[in-house]
């Protein structure tokens, strides 16, 4: 069987769509949340504003802060990603001959899928991995570890770094990071909401018209408010955001198929990836993580993984998860 990869492309954008919907309406429910238990706990002090002004205002520091670091990685091309692993950039005369099919094979991909030749690097790790990184088709860079030229036949390089154009085509890196620029906002709101609890405390105080109704230091209140909200956003939106980028990993798979009209070369390097031992990559690159093929193996791990299982992704390139597709040609 071979896969069906506009079948699998429509999927994985489906998905990616619903994700993305529940991930604005968690905000939204939050910012609700946030007013109503203002409204019901600070008595007194908030009574039935003209507007929701804890709810904006928790929407407006969410949105403010994903706005901010959003700015900030797109100040950030994927050379400067490759580069801050320690990544080499190849020399395009290299006369090395592993180097210069890797620069050959990624010029063939750029002509199949009408994009721009992305500076390609590799990073010295015995690893077999892959990254692409940028903001844009424009300024995007591919980075391949030694250990994908030393270990991957021809086919399976071509594979991996399809996959890695993939990423670009679909803009992959771009949705990673708005979503990511989300969830650091709504980390900030737990961090303010933790701050602002340091700094005051609860203080109860009985009306005198109403014995049984309670009152509440305002800005205790609102820390605790926003504490409880943040934190509950941002673990359902790393979850999400560890859905979304596993969909997209899928959706580069097919991409990959696509490009290459040979479902084994990913498959059969996703293989390798899977039988390697070796896991050298370089410790200063874990803030791109996110970017590397890896394989989780507890329950936690992989709720937060923002690779798929090795082993479904093979089933799902080589026919298992989508209905199959008349034979391709290789080309």
């Amino acid at each position: 069987m071979v896969m069906n990869f506009w079948e699998a492309q429509k999927q994985a954008k489906s998905k990616t769509a619903l994700y993305v919907a529940i991930f604005t309406a968690l905000t939204l429910i939050a910012a609700f949340f946030c007013e109503w238990a203002m409204r019901l706990f600070a008595v007194g002090s908030y009574d039935n504003p003209d507007l929701p002004y804890v709810g904006l205002g928790f929407l407006g520091l969410t949105f403010g802060v994903a706005g901010f670091n959003y700015m900030n990685y797109l100040q950030s091309g994927g050379s400067y990603v490759a580069e801050s692993v320690g990544a080499q950039a190849v020399n395009p005369q290299t006369r090395n001959p592993k180097e210069r099919q890797l620069l050959n094979i990624v010029e063939e991909i750029a002509l199949a899928t009408s994009l721009p030749i992305p500076p390609v690097y590799i990073l010295e790790a015995k690893e077999v991995n892959a990254f692409a990184a940028g903001t844009s088709p424009d300024n995007a860079a591919v980075t391949v570890t030694r250990g994908c030229l030393d270990l991957l036949n021809r086919d399976e390089l071509q594979g991996v770094l399809a996959h890695e154009f993939g990423h670009i085509y679909n803009r992959d890196m771009t949705l990673g990071m708005r979503v990511a620029a989300m969830v650091m906002g709504f980390f900030i709101v737990t961090f303010i909401g933790l701050r602002l609890l340091e700094g005051s405390s609860f203080a109860s105080r009985r009306d005198e018209d109403d014995q049984d109704r309670r009152g509440g230091n305002p800005i205790a209140v609102l820390a605790v408010i926003f504490l409880i909200a943040g934190s509950v956003t941002w673990f359902f939106g790393s979850i999400l955001q560890a859905m979304v980028s596993r969909e997209r990993e899928y959706l580069a798979d097919a991409s990959s198929v696509q490009y290459t009209r040979n479902p084994l070369g990913i498959a059969n390097a996703l293989r390798k990836i899977a039988g390697s031992n070796t896991s050298d990559m370089p410790k200063n690159g874990k803030p791109f993580a996110h970017l590397y093929f890896n394989e989780h193996e507890s329950f936690w791990s992989r709720l937060f993984a923002t690779h798929p299982p090795i082993e479904d992704r093979i089933a799902a390139i080589e026919g298992g998860k989508y209905d199959a597709a008349p034979p391709l040609s290789k080309t």
